[in-house]
């Protein structure tokens, strides 16, 4: 246990989007609870108080990605040229405003000492915040994919930025972050998804085995799991293997699964589970898109991985990542599908040689993180509260800041 004179305070910000970033919140929370007596406090930013942005950041993502995927993609690349020079200025802001007050309000109730985000609107609203009022909270946040992607660059103000690896330090830097608030260790997510090393792996070689497959739902932006499920089901024609199917809430696509039955195949489909670990402990091939949380997951389970090429921008460097390492093969077609899961199934030295690529990728520092949270000062929140901050001027107020920001920015 940490000792300190005083509780420390921990607020942990996450957004619902899929479940990656509340996935992280709660095993944020639950090392936390191990290590200390934190006060610790999960609060999505923006439900219930910005339903219209909670909406966006979620429902509507998935829309975008699962159905308007080309000009999803367009505005990302548009947004990833931005200067950096813009970060007060960009769209991100404008979603963040809209939770400022509601923060406001939980920031001076809870008075945390630090302030933890799962995704980049948490720390922009957050770093918002601390510049319009001067919080004395420290800021710690984490990046959940295997790029620094578009907006990264309005939340320059956090104290730590947990970045997945050293060869995306430049890009962070040309963000405007400086060298020593990086923290290049990987991805925080479940510590239980861990554990293997060289002398551990099991690839089991017997040919009259079954060889089990599981198909990740990736959070719905397939349009459902079942597209995916059916072009797998074709390419394991005439063999015999144990498909595993996590439906996640597509509940129309766990029934449709649910009522057939497939030659050779058994079929096991998942509704929602937090037990993902124990899933990917038992994979022998993992089929899936390439989510950054679930993408680090995998890898900490270090399994063969099969990704689909149907991707939102920032999946496909996640994709490019694993497969510069030779982690990941990736399929656009049924040929492609059945060629990489025929020569998976059939050679396990290549599964064996795929999980050792993984490896080195291996970084969980959930309990790195944790202590550099429990590390940081208490914070003095007397003189913010004796200014009296009026929550319902919040937006205004935080908006003066970033155009006063802007200005400062551009005079320079």
């Amino acid at each position: 246990m940490v000792e300190t004179n005083e509780r420390k305070r921990v607020l942990i910000l996450t957004v619902t989007a899929g479940n990656a970033h509340n996935s992280c919140a709660r095993a944020m929370k639950r090392v936390l609870d191990a290590v200390s007596d934190a006060e610790v406090l999960i609060a999505d930013l923006f439900a219930p108080a910005a339903p219209l942005s909670a909406w966006i950041t979620d429902r509507g993502y998935n829309l975008a990605v699962g159905r308007l995927l080309p000009i999803y993609n367009l505005f990302y690349r548009r947004y990833e040229r931005l200067p950096p020079e813009k970060r007060y200025v960009n769209g991100t802001q404008t979603i963040c405003l809209s939770a400022v007050r509601s923060l406001l309000q939980t920031m001076l109730e809870f008075r945390p000492d630090v302030v933890y985000c799962t995704q980049y609107n948490c720390a922009v609203a957050a770093c918002d915040l601390k510049l319009a009022y001067g919080l004395p909270c420290r800021i710690v946040t984490t990046c959940l994919d295997y790029t620094i992607g578009p907006f990264w660059e309005s939340a320059v103000g956090v104290d730590t930025f947990v970045i997945p690896h050293e060869s995306f330090i430049g890009d962070a830097l040309k963000k405007g972050f400086r060298r020593e608030q990086l923290l290049p260790v990987g991805l925080p997510v479940d510590i239980r998804t861990g554990g293997l090393s060289r002398e551990t792996i099991d690839v089991r070689q017997d040919p009259d085995t079954v060889l089990t497959v599981l198909i990740m739902y990736g959070g719905g932006n397939w349009r459902g799991v079942y597209p995916i499920f059916r072009m797998t089901v074709r390419a394991l024609a005439k063999k015999k293997a144990h498909l595993v199917v996590i439906c996640g809430r597509d509940r129309r696509s766990h029934g449709r699964i649910a009522k057939k039955s497939y030659p050779g195949l058994e079929i096991e489909t998942v509704g929602f589970t937090d037990d993902l670990p124990s899933y990917l402990a038992r994979a022998d091939v993992i089929i899936n898109k390439c989510g950054g949380a679930s993408t680090a997951e995998m890898l900490n389970a270090a399994k063969p991985l099969v990704i689909y090429e149907k991707l939102p921008e920032q999946e496909k460097h996640n994709l490019l990542f694993l497969k510069r390492n030779g982690a990941a093969v990736s399929f656009r077609s049924q040929k492609d599908l059945t060629f990489h899961l025929g020569r998976l199934l059939e050679l396990p030295a290549l599964r064996k040689k795929m999980s050792e690529n993984a490896l080195p990728l291996r970084r969980n520092p959930i309990a790195e993180v944790a202590q550099r949270i429990l590390s940081a000062p208490k914070a003095d929140w007397e003189p913010v509260l004796l200014q009296k901050p009026d929550v319902r001027q919040a937006k205004r107020t935080t908006k003066r800041a970033l155009k006063a920001a802007h200005r400062a920015g551009k005079d320079r």
